[in-house]
């Protein structure tokens, strides 16, 4: 809480899935108020949606989405500044899922922008994690490789990686989240 993080991994490895299920079992433990959490969903199927809008229900917190009751993902950092104006963003959750609808995270002054809005609403005590893809190709040391500018790890304060460790044929997946950056009391593998 009160960070703002980015975690990072290949379409289909699990981070929507793993974000979802963390905030609810947080939810769930009475760490977090639901109604403190803005899920925005910008990543989906129809069908994908209504199955996460029914989770997000169950469980007290909002989820949104591009296009439904006049929402579009360009206005998101006029929102942010106003909840920052306004004094409430402390305690307020957001997930992005994912950030490239938010921002051109191949273009730097963009990025850098929205990420100084991220900033403001963080300074003034609320929470991101923002979902983002990686490149096609890993490094040269077979490890993932975040897609797009430096500029949004940098001005976060905690970015990981999410890869996929072991999958056996039932289905079963074994992943690991490893910190590539750290500005805050957070594992740096899990």
């Amino acid at each position: 809480l009160g960070q703002s993080t980015v975690i990072y991994s290949k379409p289909n490895a699990g981070k929507t899935l793993l974000t979802l299920w963390m905030l609810i079992r947080a939810i769930e433990r009475g760490d977090i108020n639901g109604d403190d959490v803005f899920y925005i969903n910008a990543d989906d199927t129809h069908k994908g949606l209504v199955f996460k809008l029914k989770l997000a229900r169950a469980h007290g917190f909002k989820m949104l989405a591009p296009g439904y009751r006049d929402f579009k993902a360009e206005h998101l950092p006029l929102y942010l500044r106003r909840l920052t104006d306004s004094g409430t963003a402390r305690g307020k959750i957001l997930v992005l899922d994912t950030t490239k609808k938010f921002t051109d995270l191949m273009k730097k002054d963009l990025v850098s922008a929205f990420a100084e809005t991220v900033r403001q609403f963080v300074l003034h005590g609320g929470t991101t994690v923002m979902l983002a893809h990686v490149n096609k190709h890993r490094g040269e040391d077979g490890k993932l490789i975040y897609s797009g500018t430096t500029d949004l790890p940098d001005d976060a304060d905690c970015a990981y990686t999410l890869d996929i460790v072991t999958e056996d044929p039932e289905r079963l997946r074994t992943v690991m989240f490893e910190c590539f950056k750290s500005r805050g009391d957070v594992a740096g593998k899990a």
